[in-house]
């Protein structure tokens, strides 16, 4: 549940990261507009977004559980 909340918060202010209270996950881009969200929080929760420039608004294109 704390990974899924993490996830969605970073998600959510994508856009303006640097407003973020506590940075609890990892964010890398991915491509034109795709970024890989990745929870600090176990169980590891990963997902691949897509940004519209023009809204802001990140769309979730897929997740995944990261087993190690």
């Amino acid at each position: 549940m704390a990974s899924e909340k993490a996830i969605l918060d970073c998600q959510n202010n994508l856009s303006h990261l640097s407003q973020l209270q506590d940075n609890t996950c990892f964010i890398e881009p991915t491509g034109k507009n795709q970024w890989r969200i990745s929870s600090k929080e176990k169980p590891t929760i990963q997902v691949h977004v897509h940004l519209n420039e023009m809204s802001g608004v990140a769309t979730r294109l897929n997740w995944r559980q990261v087993f190690e």
